[in-house]
């Protein structure tokens, strides 16, 4: 990844606070209607299963979200350019957990879900955890149909083909991994499709993937991306760079 000033080493990043296990990393951007109840439930999580965690929000918001995320306890981080990929990876570069979670801040995750995804790590039986919502039941109203029925689908079949992975839901954005297997990532197209782009690459590094299956709901807010232009991304990503192997 290229130029950010966020992804500049600091004190915490050499390890001179005490690394937590685990890192919930949330990528927000005003997400102010719902961020609030994703951290206080990650933080009941946290403490229910006795897991030693920390919270990084990396936020773009003009609304509340960062001055909600604060109150709730979160480590807050501004990326220096929008995109939810680079702010994901803004996020991850600034959490300090040895296992890593990925999670959305507008409710479709019940983040209460966050010790099974863990688990499979914990274990040693996965290097990856990606979430499944056809698995685990997609509420009324959560999904466009174009997404369910289609571009979902497609584009993890396509996935599949190209990577020989056998993920179900290519695309879920709650996910569990090691820093040790993100650690071993390039992370120069990252910031292109995140989620396309790091399965490829754990693919390549031959990691263990798991599928979680997870409950996916409908969120709280507007949708920053519409369907058809988050679905020509994803498409664009997969033809040009991991068919074509061509950088966008």
């Amino acid at each position: 990844m290229k130029g950010s000033a966020q992804l500049a080493d600091s004190e915490e990043e050499h390890g001179l606070l005490a690394m937590p296990e685990i890192s919930l990393v949330i990528a927000a951007m005003n997400e102010e209607e719902g961020i609030g109840e994703c951290l206080e439930r990650a933080k009941s999580a946290f403490e229910e299963h006795h897991i030693d965690g920390e919270i990084v929000v990396a936020d773009n918001s003009t609304d509340r979200s960062p001055a909600i995320a604060v109150a709730a306890g979160a480590r807050v981080v501004t990326p220096d350019r929008l995109g939810y990929s680079y702010a994901c990876a803004v996020g991850i570069r600034h959490s300090r957990g040895k296992y890593i979670v990925l999670s959305d801040a507008d409710g479709t995750y019940d983040i209460a879900d966050l010790p099974r995804f863990l688990q499979p790590l914990r274990d040693g039986q996965a290097d990856l955890v990606i979430g499944s919502r056809f698995g685990g039941g997609i509420r009324d109203g959560a999904m466009p149909w174009l997404h369910r029925y289609i571009g979902n689908p497609l584009l993890t079949w396509g996935l599949n083909l190209a990577l020989g992975t056998r993920v179900s839901d290519a695309h879920c954005g709650i996910r569990a991994f090691t820093r040790e297997a993100w650690d071993r990532m390039d992370l120069t197209f990252i910031a292109e499709d995140f989620c396309s782009e790091m399965l490829r690459q754990m693919a390549k590094n031959k990691a263990r993937i798991q599928d979680m299956p997870v409950a996916y709901f409908q969120r709280r807010g507007r949708a920053k991306a519409g369907t058809l232009l988050h679905g020509w991304r994803c498409f664009r990503f997969l033809l040009w760079r991991i068919f074509l192997r061509v950088p966008i």
